[in-house]
């Protein structure tokens, strides 16, 4: 089991229960995770010739445009797939031996577990504090890896709906992402309270930081030590915002 900094297990083991029910939310892809399920099994499907009309380098430039339409994008795409075909090919990924998925010149990154925020979220749920994960990945192949690594139930997981015409086939309606604010918006659907412990790794994430209780903890997995500098000095300065590096 990888160690936690001693401050960390301790100010989670002080976490103090109230009359609402506690609850942790956390970012999944590079937080939870080192990769991005949503962008191998997506990658993965290309490969396989299961997705047309809208392609690796496609989404690569949606990204730099409107990252918020790309991720929505790359679950519209799935429209009319065999949900089998999604469950199976994420089953893959995460199963693979490859470090990484081959797509045109890229290299997409097989996800792994962060072995630290895996230390964490055990301890969490050690103090019988309810976990979610609010994320911007299809929430069938986030929850098969959240299921699979953290022992977080596919109810608790919070992704961009998947939703089924047919028996067995995707039928992708538009609805509000779990990105950004999306993110603050799907968890108030749960809980009229905020949660007490939170976790991201980019600037879109700060919603869900923000939304954390004032005497709650807050965990930065983004690589870049000078952002998460800037985030403590000038929002968090006097809060428990901890960075968790690879």
């Amino acid at each position: 089991m990888t160690l936690i900094k001693p401050e960390i297990k301790r100010k989670i083991n002080q976490i103090q229960f109230t009359g609402d029910k506690l609850y942790a939310a956390f970012d999944l892809d590079n937080t939870l995770l080192y990769g991005d399920i949503g962008d191998a099994v997506f990658a993965s499907l290309l490969n396989k010739g299961l997705i047309q009309g809208f392609n690796w380098k496609d989404y690569l430039a949606l990204l730099i445009e409107d990252r918020e339409t790309a991720y929505r994008k790359v679950v519209e795409v799935l429209h009319g797939l065999p949900i089998e075909a999604l469950k199976t090919t994420t089953h893959e990924v995460i199963d693979s031996n490859l470090s990484f998925i081959q797509i045109d010149q890229a290299k997409v990154p097989v996800p792994r577990p962060n072995p630290t925020m895996q230390s964490i979220i055990n301890l969490i749920e050690a103090r019988g504090i309810e976990l979610f994960v609010v994320t911007a990945s299809n929430e069938v192949s986030a929850g098969i890896i959240c299921q699979k690594h953290f022992n977080i139930p596919t109810t608790n997981v919070l992704g961009i709906q998947v939703g089924i015409s047919k028996p067995g086939i995707i039928a992708y309606e538009p609805t509000e992402i779990p990105f950004g604010i999306g993110k603050v918006n799907a968890l108030k659907r749960k809980y009229s309270h905020r949660p007490v412990v939170t976790g991201g790794d980019g600037v879109w994430d700060k919603f869900l930081l923000d939304y954390t209780r004032d005497d709650g903890i807050r965990f930065w997995a983004g690589q870049d030590v000078n952002e998460y500098q800037l985030l403590k000095d000038d929002y968090y300065p006097n809060l428990a915002f901890y960075h968790i590096q690879s």
